[in-house]
């Protein structure tokens, strides 16, 4: 593993802070399907899916796991160090959406997985088939999510754009019109159990997603590339 690989990695590994508030946002997606589980509704899964998980849990992984890679700063200038030293910035941010991607991807498949199982009703498909559904979803809209905040961290010096970006997931996200073709939100819902945006097949959808970790990746990587900071702005 490259050096450059290593920093980020790091970075978040020993984020206790964030690793924290990681563990709240499955505990807000793990009550509410015990609770599910508790009242033996026939769609258990779906509903604690499609609740807390969907809407509050998943895209909260993936923000605060690329908050704990990037720290309080955007991402140019959070690889500004390793830049200095010779690494070529469009690496260092490629390794640092790349690690925030794969662990975006990780934590928010295995929540997905787990609330899936927590909740299982009797009138939902089989167990390890939902969990592995709810595992896909839940693994390709963290990343989806992680390759967005990261095109908003690439905004402004402290990264100001992956809030912005955050709240407007929410708002176009919400329905089922064609603006929320481009949000996780609305492709995650329906691959869920929910309604998908312009009724899309779930294949559709996954390809969406995957489509929007390649761009939103690429657009952030190379905004990042060509950020400059002067010595003054980095202290």
């Amino acid at each position: 593993m490259s050096a450059i690989t290593r920093v980020p990695l790091r970075r978040f590994l020993r984020a206790s802070r964030s690793w924290l508030a990681l563990g709240l946002w499955a505990l807000i997606a793990i009550g509410p399907a015990l609770l599910e589980r508790a009242h033996a509704t026939g769609h258990g899964a779906d509903h604690a899916l499609l609740g807390f998980y969907a809407t509050l849990s998943l895209p909260f992984v993936a923000f605060t796991t690329l908050s704990a890679i990037l720290g309080r700063e955007g991402l140019g200038r959070a690889g500004i160090v390793l830049a200095n030293f010779g690494a070529p910035p469009g690496r260092v941010a490629l390794s640092a959406v790349t690690v925030a991607i794969t662990a975006s991807a990780v934590l928010g498949g295995a929540l997905g997985a787990l609330v899936a199982a927590v909740a299982h009703g009797p009138l939902d498909p089989p167990i390890v088939a939902d969990a592995l559904r709810s595992f896909a979803a839940g693994a390709l809209g963290g990343a989806a999510y992680a390759a967005l905040f990261a095109l908003g961290a690439s905004f402004g010096a402290r990264g100001f754009g992956r809030s912005v970006l955050l709240v407007l997931d929410w708002v176009l996200g919400s329905d089922d019109t064609a603006s929320a073709l481009f949000t996780p939100r609305a492709h995650v819902r329906g691959l869920l159990g929910g309604e998908a945006p312009l009724d899309l097949s779930p294949r559709a959808s996954y390809v969406a997603l995957a489509l929007m970790v390649v761009v939103f990746t690429g657009l952030a990587v190379t905004r990042a590339s060509r950020a400059r900071w002067s010595p003054s702005r980095v202290r």
